[in-house]
């Protein structure tokens, strides 16, 4: 309390600007945690704390229902809502608390990929369009699904909502689950969705990255939502072996299951006396029967209620007394959020992936590199990858479940190219060391060719890109920027058309690395429609270019190639190339979209 006492002090001298100036780093959850510190004091300089640890750039357009989320760095957003729904718990403020389910819905409802995760190298991607997740190595981040959990799991506690659990058993099972290893235990921090890449993982003494620390929580709270209770009202959520001790009930409740390989679950109540409560077992919407038969001691119950998201049998129940239910899961394809033609195979809420190849896997235990949690193997052709063949309605019948323990489905011969036939699918929680297809092209025969043909070329511009590319960032944001040194003076980030920028009244510079003295050319990306500015770009202190912004390309991006001296490349220290954009007096650098370092084509 006396911390928090002396935070007051420290902050209430500022004004309104200069706290939110300083709110745009990522600063984890501190409104959450001063809220929690009201909630024990009931101090109102406490809640006042709260609240002005509160980003209002991102919580008023939360109140006013808008998702202005495009670009925004994910995981230092998802912690300030966090705290908007505590301070709203703390306080009864009804509209912090709507603002935190509308945050929650555009995540998981209109961002986020079959597995329960979502932004692109850290950020959020457009939500009109998820071609950065398809094509990217650095997908899903394992913390920001982490923080979701976390609100979900308030959104739960305050609503008893089912719809809640139905996306935190997706992501558990196919996010969290899926990100550590299960032989050496190490942890995965970006989780590719580009079909044929794969995953990295940490070791002991070598990484410690904020994807260990919350991985590490998150593989000790799998028992953390499995129940809820409300008066004498149990809520079973999550089909986990597990054993509940309620002491409010003074009974013990033992649920047994081989679930997702098991499509049922049994509870065994253990009691000293007869005991009456409601059992109330999620009824979710992956099950294929909506009113699964339920047996008490073998006998088929009759009077279960199956209303409001669950099944619910209330009656006195004896020691011993044992309750089954079946759990009768179905194959579907879930097309991505924004329409195109990818989809994600699931059986029940289990995403389920095919193993491709094990080669190439660099890194694949990473070193102690600054970057060693990307995959940094070679991209595989998007245009070679497996496409399923058929009517995406139609494609999950004809999909076969195959003897064995677990879950597996064959494919079938409705895949193109031909070398795929036979492949099978298994949850993709039980793939690791290999690269691995989550999301899958999906074309009728009559449109495989164009499909083809337009992919290859596409891919064919992007994969000459990627060979060439040296090193690269990503202007305005936070992780690529940090990753390459960043430094400046009167220089602001912000967003157009989606994508974000930097621009300085005075400089910025990045760090590149050229390990090989191979670098010929910068590669930067422009907005056409940007007028008056003159700037100039300098290369370890050599100008090797003075640029004019004149709006005359228009309202598209566009790249402009810089030639590197020579002798600049060949004396740089270390193979650093420290790249700086100068603003002219009374002009501005930039905007700068994208900065490339390119090897000679």
């Amino acid at each position: 309390m006396k911390l928090t006492d002396w935070a007051y002090g420290l902050v209430s001298a500022l004004e309104d600007n200069q706290m939110h100036d300083m709110l745009l780093s990522e600063h984890g959850g501190m409104n959450e945690v001063f809220a929690n510190i009201y909630y024990q004091t009931g101090k109102k300089s406490h809640l006042e704390l709260a609240e002005a640890f509160s980003d209002r750039r991102i919580l008023d357009p939360l109140l006013a229902g808008r998702d202005e989320l495009d670009g925004l760095h994910a995981n230092t957003q998802i912690p300030k809502v966090v705290g908007f729904k505590r301070i709203g718990v703390v306080s009864d403020n009804k509209e912090w608390q709507k603002a935190s389910e509308f945050f929650w819905d555009a995540v998981v409802n209109h961002r986020s990929v079959s597995i329960g995760g979502h932004s692109v190298r850290e950020h959020f991607h457009p939500r009109d369009d998820f071609s950065m997740m398809i094509a990217d190595r650095e997908g899903p981040e394992t913390c920001n699904t982490y923080n979701m959990l976390k609100l979900t799991s308030m959104l739960y506690l305050s609503a008893s909502d089912p719809s809640y659990m139905d996306y935190y058993e997706r992501a558990l099972y196919n996010h969290i689950l899926s990100s550590q290893h299960p032989g050496h235990g190490g942890l995965v921090y970006f989780t590719s969705m580009r079909p044929r890449h794969y995953r990295v993982y940490s070791q002991p003494e070598e990484n410690f990255w904020c994807c260990v620390g919350t991985g590490i929580e998150n593989h000790m709270k799998y028992g953390e939502m499995i129940y809820a209770h409300s008066g004498d009202r149990l809520f079973v959520n999550l089909f986990i072996q597990s054993r509940l001790n309620w002491d409010a009930m003074d009974v013990v409740i033992e649920q047994r299951t081989g679930f997702p390989d098991e499509e049922a679950t049994s509870f065994t109540v253990k009691t000293g006396e007869p005991v009456s409560f409601e059992l109330s077992v999620r009824l979710p919407h992956w099950v294929s029967d909506k009113e699964p038969p339920v047996l008490i001691n073998g006998s088929k119950q009759e009077n279960a209620d199956y209303s409001g998201g669950y099944v619910n049998i209330n009656r006195t129940w004896s020691d011993g007394d044992i309750a089954e239910i079946s759990l009768p899961m179905y194959t579907y394809l879930e097309q991505l959020p924004d329409g195109s033609p990818y989809y994600s195979i699931l059986h029940g809420p289990i995403v389920m992936a095919a193993q491709t190849e094990t080669t190439d896997l660099t890194g694949l235990i990473a070193d102690d590199s600054r970057m060693g949690h990307v995959a940094w193997g070679p991209l595989y052709p998007l245009h070679e990858s497996p496409t399923l063949v058929g009517e995406s309605r139609s494609l999950a019948g004809s999909f076969q479940r195959m003897d064995g323990n677990g879950i597996s489905l064959g494919i079938g011969d409705n895949i193109y190219p031909d070398k795929y036939q036979g492949i099978t699918l298994k949850p993709f929680f039980r793939i690791h060391d290999a690269r691995y297809v989550v999301y899958w092209q999906v074309a009728d025969k009559h449109d495989l060719e164009r499909m083809i043909t337009a992919n290859t070329e596409l891919e064919r511009v992007r994969m000459e890109l990627e060979a060439r590319t040296i090193d690269q960032v990503a202007a305005g944001e936070q992780q690529p920027e940090s990753e390459h040194g960043f430094r400046g003076q009167r220089t602001e980030i912000g967003i157009h058309q989606n994508r974000l920028w930097r621009h300085a009244h005075g400089w910025f510079s990045y760090d590149l690395r050229d390990e090989k003295n191979e670098a010929s050319e910068l590669q930067v990306t422009y907005y056409g429609g940007d007028t008056d500015r003159d700037f100039d770009i300098l290369i370890n202190d050599v100008r090797i270019a003075q640029v004019t912004l004149d709006g005359s390309h228009g309202d598209v991006f566009f790249n402009e190639d810089y030639p590197i001296p020579e002798e600049v490349v060949a004396r740089a220290d270390g193979g650093v190339l420290t790249v700086r954009f100068e603003a002219h007096e009374g002009s501005i650098a930039g905007g700068i979209y994208h900065v490339r370092l390119l090897r000679p084509e």
